[in-house]
């Protein structure tokens, strides 16, 4: 009888360690997911034209008997290319979470790196985290807004300076006085910088017709042909300080745009052919625009969109046609899906749980790939 009631005291005492090590367990437990949104990435690639003046163009036509064409300077701007990218980002009004208190429901989310939903109950549906590129893209035009004649090479900014200087020697008996100049270096003017630039163009021309008519006893061939080449761009850049000189280059731009709406335009970037691209506010330039146009979705209205921790919420995307706008003008379209503009639906846990279902979703769009018992 003794064994016995010990046997049953030690069961009681089991049960209750069970009990208590089972309520430290309802402990409620959220685990919070997103569904996406679509924002697309504008790239405009344009070309930069820029003229900069000569700082001695008042001098060109005295000095050369050239007149620049232009004396002021400009920029002319156009577009060469422009790519539209999808980017899928969290949606702010689209945050869930999975709710599990008492009795624990065996189900387990998937998550991408971007907490979209992947899959539920070992289901993933190849989780989804496309990479995020941060693009830093420098002006590739030379920053230069003067022609300097310091920046060539052959320059010297150094000119020689004789002092007046006297010292007195006795010649034939008799006591001189005689010029004994000493020597420095002073920085040039800027007559002195134009006086020279305009003997070396004259310079290097009378070198130019010398090696042409095989003065200078150089051979024909390749070494003629570097020579002449160097020439030629010794001489335009001393020109360049008379005429000014014309630059071109490359910039890229990106711009983000996110639908809201059908049929509704959404402002991508403004574009002026004096200042490129410019900011949307800007009314005075061109604007190109997004618009979403024909959307489909092949479901019923949303469910309520209330955060029900009982349940997996996930989206029925649209389908709709992209158009790139300027102004009014149709400049491209192509086919597209929106997250978006689409329908939420909703899967009950217990119904997941109880029929030991596997879900896979397309985590970029949030929708439903696959649904299939274990």
């Amino acid at each position: 009888m003794k064994k016995v009631l010990i046997v049953s005291l030690m069961l009681a005492m089991g049960l209750v360690a069970a009990a208590q090590k089972k309520k430290e367990l309802t402990t409620s437990v959220n685990i919070n997911y997103t569904l996406p949104k679509v924002a697309y990435d504008v790239e405009v690639e344009m070309e930069c034209e820029r003229f900069i003046p000569g700082p001695y163009q008042n001098y060109a036509e005295k000095e050369l008997g050239i007149v620049p064409e232009m004396k002021q300077a400009t920029e002319n701007w156009t577009i060469k290319r422009i790519r539209i990218h999808p980017c899928y980002v969290p949606d702010e009004k689209a945050v869930y979470s999975v709710a599990a208190s008492g009795d624990y429901w065996p189900v387990t989310l998937s998550l991408s790196a971007e907490g979209f939903l992947a899959g539920v109950s070992a289901g993933n549906g190849g989780i989804f985290n496309d990479d995020s590129k941060m693009e830093y893209v420098a002006n590739v035009l030379d920053s230069e807004e003067e022609i300097d004649i310091m920046k060539l090479n052959t320059y010297n900014h150094l000119k020689e300076v004789l002092d007046t200087n006297y010292t007195y020697q006795e010649i034939d008996g008799e006591m001189k006085k005689i010029w004994d100049p000493i020597v420095h270096y002073a920085v040039k003017t800027d007559a002195d910088n134009m006086k020279e630039a305009v003997s070396e163009i004259f310079r290097i021309r009378s070198e130019r017709v010398k090696l042409l008519s095989a003065d200078n006893g150089v051979p024909d061939g390749k070494s003629l042909d570097i020579i002449l080449r160097e020439f030629d761009r010794m001489e335009k850049n001393y020109l360049s300080l008379f005429l000014g000189k014309t630059e071109k280059g490359i910039v890229k731009r990106v711009f983000r745009c996110v639908p809201e709406a059908a049929d509704e335009l959404t402002v991508a970037f403004r574009f002026s052919e004096q200042t490129g691209a410019t900011d949307s506010k800007n009314v005075t330039s061109q604007v190109y625009c997004l618009r979403v146009e024909d959307v489909s979705v092949p479901a019923s209205e949303s469910i309520a969109t209330g955060n029900d921790g009982s349940a997996i919420y996930y989206r029925v995307p649209a389908t709709a046609t992209l158009k790139l706008l300027k102004g009014k003008e149709e400049v491209m379209s192509c086919p597209t899906i929106i997250p978006q503009l689409g329908n939420i639906k909703r899967l009950p846990v217990d119904i997941i749980s109880n029929e030991g279902l596997m879900i896979e979703f397309y985590p970029q769009y949030g929708a439903l790939k696959s649904i299939r018992k274990k």
